[in-house]
Parts: C-alpha cells; sequence; structure tokens
C-alpha cells in the first residue's frame, strides 16, 4: 500500500507466546502536509461521492492513477474516523442487520383513553406487555415476543414476528395461555407478576424495525419529543425512520473535499519525503 511506503520502521512484538520482534511500518507517524492544503481554498475541489467510487477507483478517476487513493482519507477527517461512506446496496443491508425486528406502535382508542387491558384502563405500555410476553393479533393471529419498548415513542419491539399485523387490531397477552398454572391464581384479575390475566390494546401501525421511527423533527431539522398517547403529532413536524437517519448519516459522508489535480503531486511527494527522512 503506497500510503505506508515510506514509512519509518520500527520494532513491533506480535503476539506474545513466542515473544517474536518483526519490522514494520511505525504506525503512528505522521506528517502535517495535508493538514495545510486542506485549509488553502484554491488546493482543493468539493466532491460528491457516488456508488462505485471506491477510495482506489475516485483515485484513477481524478488523478488517473490509484496510488493517490491515501490523499482522500487525509483530506477529510470524517471519513478516516467513520469509513467510506455505503454503497445503496450495503445501506440497505447494514440498516436490515442493525434493525432485524418488527416494530408495534400504540397511541390511544380515539377518546383519549389509553387502550390497555389493565383494570385500571388509564394505564399505558408502561404496564402493559412487559418484555418477554408473547403477543397476539386478534383479528390476523401475528404473533410475537416482546423484546425491547420505547416509551418516547409508544413503541413496542417484538422479535420473532410471525404473520401480518393489521392496523386497528386489539393485539392481546393472555398470561393463562403463556402459563396455566396461572389459573390457580386465587383472584384472577389481579396483578399477577405485573400483568393481568388478559391484557390488550389497539394496534395503530406496524413496521418493520428499519422503517419505523427512530426520532421526530421540526422544520428547522431539530429533534423534538412527542406525545406518545396522541393518536396524531403535529402537522409540523416529521418522523424519521431508522433508515432515514442512517443513510442522513452516510450521504454526510458523501461529500468530501478532494486535491486539485495540478496539487496532487506535490502533496504526494512532500509527504513521502518528509516520512522518509
Amino acid at each position: 500500500m503506497s500510503y505506508f511506503s515510506n514509512f519509518p520502521r520500527t520494532y513491533y512484538l506480535f503476539g506474545e507466546a513466542d515473544n517474536k520482534v518483526s519490522v514494520f511500518p511505525a504506525l503512528s507517524s505522521y506528517a502535517n502536509v495535508v493538514d495545510k492544503f486542506k485549509l488553502d481554498e484554491q488546493s482543493y475541489l468539493n466532491y460528491n461521492i457516488i456508488d462505485g467510487d471506491r477510495p482506489d477507483v475516485l483515485s484513477a478517476k481524478l488523478y488517473g492513477d490509484q496510488k493517490y487513493y491515501w490523499t482522500l482519507y487525509l483530506m477529510n477527517e470524517n471519513i478516516r474516523r467513520q469509513g467510506w461512506p455505503l454503497s445503496y446496496a450495503e445501506l440497505v443491508q447494514q440498516v436490515k442487520d442493525s434493525y432485524p425486528h418488527t416494530t408495534l406502535v400504540f397511541r390511544t382508542d380515539g377518546s383519549g383513553t389509553g387502550h390497555v387491558g389493565h383494570t385500571d384502563p388509564v394505564q399505558n405500555i408502561i404496564q402493559t406487555f412487559k418484555v418477554g410476553s408473547r403477543l397476539q393479533g386478534l383479528t390476523s393471529g401475528a404473533t410475537g415476543t416482546v423484546i425491547r419498548k420505547d416509551l418516547d415513542l409508544g413503541q413496542i419491539i417484538i422479535s420473532g414476528s410471525s404473520g401480518s399485523w393489521q392496523n386497528g387490531e386489539v393485539v392481546y397477552f393472555n398470561r393463562v395461555t403463556e402459563n396455566p398454572a396461572a389459573l390457580l391464581d386465587p383472584n384472577p384479575l389481579a396483578a399477577y407478576e405485573g400483568v393481568t390475566v388478559y391484557e390488550h390494546a389497539i394496534l395503530k401501525s406496524s413496521s418493520t424495525e428499519a422503517l419505523s421511527a427512530h426520532h421526530y423533527e421540526n422544520a428547522a431539522g431539530e429533534w423534538v419529543d412527542i406525545d406518545p398517547a396522541a393518536e396524531t403529532q403535529s402537522a409540523f413536524i416529521v418522523e424519521k425512520t431508522h433508515f432515514d437517519t442512517v443513510e442522513e448519516q452516510n450521504n454526510k459522508l458523501k461529500i468530501i473535499k478532494v486535491l486539485r489535480a495540478d496539487r496532487v503531486d506535490l502533496v504526494f511527494n512532500t509527504f513521502n519525503s518528509l516520512m522518509g527522512g
């Protein structure tokens, strides 16, 4: 790799069992020549990375040679810290891998009453559908197990979702179905490990976790809180999904500074000269 070709050498100890010492490039070495150029507006251009623009490919496209690829990292601290931006296909796969579950959203029954199956009708999802509860859609027959709640967004995240959840259907947890020993409880309507015999709520919506709300923003792009019990939200705020959020972060990485073609050889040669002593 051309970036390390002129680095000074030092001794590194690789492994501990055999205490083998090897001569290796001194990876912490650095020369600030590139820093000076990236502050000079006459020395660089702005570029928007597109799909297929790997560092070596972009170096060849801009300068006719792949060997200048490392200047792209030194010119842009964000990609040096966070990595090269993902292609769209890679982005989609990463979001699917990071958010693989299903999100159920519960609001109210339209009258402002939190719809839950507790004996106290004003309770909300703080008390309902505890982690580990196996939920089922009364109409759809869809099922899934609660693994996490986001009380700020009124979401319940479930794993192992099977079937197609239907908006507006009753979603319930039946403790007797899950634990037949509950029938022996002397008071079947009393709290049993924090839940009643039969809990339910009306489903507002369901989606893959990747396409569910990550947060909400106002017109200025600022994160704002919502009322998770409200059936609708203000027209002045917009939902940002997990996919939206990751895509936005990835898009920011695509806007980079690149050395002008008439400067790149000077930077390349000066850097290698300084590193080689």
